[in-house]
């Protein structure tokens, strides 16, 4: 072989060793790293080496903190840091900074429990330090609220936890004032600038947390004294009356009660009456509703209880008596609404507790007016107008009345009447005298159901007596149905006669059997309804109307009110030939609705009824047809009432059948309104 190297050789012997070389340089670099690593892990640096002086945290004060508490770390060369992390959140609040301490905000973020500090630098230069926790932030909880009814200005108590931390409170949105705070217990006055006699929510917040009361409380005149039952000493309790079963009312205190003290209540298994409570006497208004709650909690299944107003004096001053309601066996708050149905100079709110004797607790009686009263509610002039007293305070003029108890309406007594079929007063009746005032209108209402079609009778007043000229008003006859309705008549006095005034009671123009109960004279209030049909004036013409079938347009010819009524021509035939319809309005099933209008024809003959609903393809949603009314060439008002016979989920459509005549007529001003349900007394 050639001790000589071709070029080839020499090239290859020249890569070799600048490989060996570069291999030798980097033995050496690795094993330098090894050497300065231990440096690296003592100065905290977790990334590169350090560019700068040596930071390091020597302490942090406090080593626990809730979110949004300062901290301080103290330690070497802090002003250097740009930025600090508590786990992976930024503290972007920096209260100090010098080269021996950093002040900050522990972000509200940041995960509770044992937390890494991170100092960063430049460079990507970090110090860590793992001897810091986040602390849980407690949350505040509201319990209970007591009273569960105040005035704005009044005291509130609540009860829960966490109620000394709070950044707030309010009521309904408005901030109110704390009058004292402890953990378990916090006291407020209710501020002002709230809706009165209204429903309305407490919350409570910290920075982190709130809490929503979740019971019932109201912003309002709280009519009951010692509503909470805090005032009194052993069992009893200040400006409350145990009336009947008083040793069965005892207090109760501690951890059983709702709060503070409660009373235990052990029924007699009796009579509601039997076990019975009653509030001190208290003015309300007449006429207005109101709304009592009270919180009441069962020892075991089956106890009941019920309300009622006012104290039952012998003398028919109890106007309410509420639904018997269950107790469950966890604090509930119950409800009853009523209005008040006597004029009384004072009232009694009772709790009739006597149903069962399954002892429970109740606490926190509030009664607030919940609706102002409205246009005064009539008083009925007449006694015995439920006839439970037999004829007393009437007088049987002619033919066959008697009280029965084969029928009724209310209560446990009603007459029965056979007509004599020929004149209206040969079967008659009349009420002792009462006042009334000379040009003043009076309404009178009464129940009646016939024992088979044909039955009718009208009223008068006052009585005829011997031609002495007293009667200033006949009634028109109305035809009753089989079922109990409600009828009606308005009348002017037209006589001005000191002795007094009889209302009479026509019943002889048919010979049939029919029987009557709860007859009222009242004065006449006139109230308008709420009208459910829209445009029913017709002032938007058409709209909200859709004509079926004949000849029905809008008119500026004549008018009821307003501008505008409807001008319809009849087809002459069948009802429904000239016909419309309102559009589809919900109504409640079993309910009972009036339907009113304006009406004036041309000339004599015009008919029309209604009808409800609208016939629609023989699906069989009609359920009431009214009676034909004849009307006159005036404007006149017409009625009808019904009750919804259906339950149409799309609606129900009040219906004007105005074909069976050829007249032509104008009308106006329809309305549909809800009769209220009929209360026995």
């Amino acid at each position: 072989m050639s001790k000589y190297l071709n070029k080839s050789q020499l090239i290859a012997k020249s890569i070799k060793a600048e490989l060996l070389s570069i291999m030798k340089n980097r033995i050496l670099y690795i094993l330098g790293l090894f050497a300065i690593t231990p440096l690296l892990f003592l100065t905290g640096c977790n990334d590169e080496l350090e560019i700068g002086p040596t930071v390091t945290i020597s302490s942090i004060t406090p080593g626990s903190a809730y979110g949004g508490d300062a901290i301080t770390i103290q330690g070497e060369n802090l002003n250097t840091v740009d930025a600090v992390f508590v786990g992976d959140k930024h503290a972007n609040d920096i209260q100090s900074m010098s080269e021996s301490s950093i002040t900050f905000i522990v972000p509200r973020t940041a995960a509770v429990g044992q937390s890494t500090i991170t100092l960063a630098m430049a460079n990507n230069y970090r110090v860590t330090s793992d001897n810091f926790e986040v602390l849980l932030r407690p949350v505040p909880e509201i319990y209970a609220i007591s009273p569960s009814g105040a005035a704005p200005g009044e005291e509130v108590t609540i009860a829960g936890v966490n109620l000394d931390i709070l950044t707030s409170v309010t009521v309904g949105g408005v901030a109110a004032n704390t009058v004292s705070a402890t953990s378990s217990r916090l006291v407020i006055t209710v501020p002002d600038g709230l809706p009165l006699n209204s429903t309305t929510e407490i919350e409570v917040a910290t920075q982190e947390a709130s809490a929503v009361s979740t019971s019932i409380f109201y912003v309002g005149n709280n009519k009951i004294a010692n509503s909470d039952f805090e005032l009194g000493s052993g069992d009893d309790f200040d400006s409350w009356d145990k009336f009947n079963g008083g040793d069965q009312m005892t207090e109760v205190t501690g951890g059983d009660a709702y709060f503070g003290r409660s009373m235990r209540v052990v029924g007699a298994a009796a009579n509601p009456w039997n076990t019975q409570l009653a509030s001190a006497p208290m003015e309300l208004n007449f006429g207005s509703e109101y709304t009592a709650v009270l919180w009441a909690k069962a020892e075991a299944a089956g106890a009941q209880m019920r309300v009622s107003a006012s104290q039952y004096d012998g003398n028919g001053a109890d106007y309410f008596y509420g639904e018997t309601v269950d107790i469950p066996t966890e604090w509930t708050q119950l409800s009853w609404t009523f209005t008040v149905g006597k004029d009384l100079e004072t009232h009694r709110f009772i709790l009739d507790m006597g149903m069962t004797n399954v002892p429970f607790l109740i606490d926190n009686v509030t009664l607030i007016e919940t609706g102002a009263a409205g246009p005064p509610i009539p008083q009925n002039l007449l006694a015995n107008n439920g006839f439970e007293n037999g004829l007393d305070n009437w007088a049987v003029l002619n033919g066959s009345i008697e009280v029965t108890t084969e029928e009724i309406h209310c209560g446990n007594q009603a007459l029965k009447i056979t007509g004599a079929g020929n004149n209206p007063w040969d079967t008659q009746m009349a009420a002792d005298v009462v006042p009334l005032v000379l040009g003043q209108q009076y309404e009178v209402k009464l129940w009646a159901k016939a024992a088979e079609d044909g039955a009718a009778m009208r009223i008068s007043a006052s009585r005829y007596n011997g031609g002495n000229g007293d009667d200033y008003f006949y009634g028109a006859d109305v035809s009753l149905t089989t079922d109990w309705a409600e009828y009606t008549w308005v009348f002017t006095v037209g006589k001005d006669i000191p002795d007094g005034h009889h209302l009479v009671l026509d019943m002889g123009a048919a010979n049939k059997v029919f029987y009557l109960d709860d007859v009222s004279l009242t004065e006449y209030v006139d109230v308008p309804p709420v009208n459910l049909l829209a445009n029913g004036s017709f002032e938007d013409g058409l709209e909200s109307w859709a004509v079926l079938n004949g000849s029905i347009e809008p008119t500026t010819e004549d008018a009821a009110d307003g501008t505008n009524a409807l001008k319809v021509t009849g087809a002459g035939n069948n009802p429904w030939e000239t016909q419309m319809a309102a559009d589809a309005v919900p109504l409640v099933f079993g309910q009972r609705y009036g339907v009113k209008l304006m009406a004036k024809a041309i000339g004599d003959g015009a008919v029309m009824r209604i009808s409800a609903s609208r016939w629609n393809n023989s699906n069989g949603d009609d359920y009431f047809y009214g009676d034909d009314a004849m009307l006159t060439t005036e404007w006149a008002e017409y009625t009808w009432e019904f009750t919804v016979g259906k339950d149409i989920p799309d609606g129900h459509h009040i219906v004007l059948d105005m074909g069976a005549s050829a007249q032509t007529f104008f009308i106006d001003n329809i309305i549909l309104y809800e009769i209220p349900e009929f209360v026995c007394p």
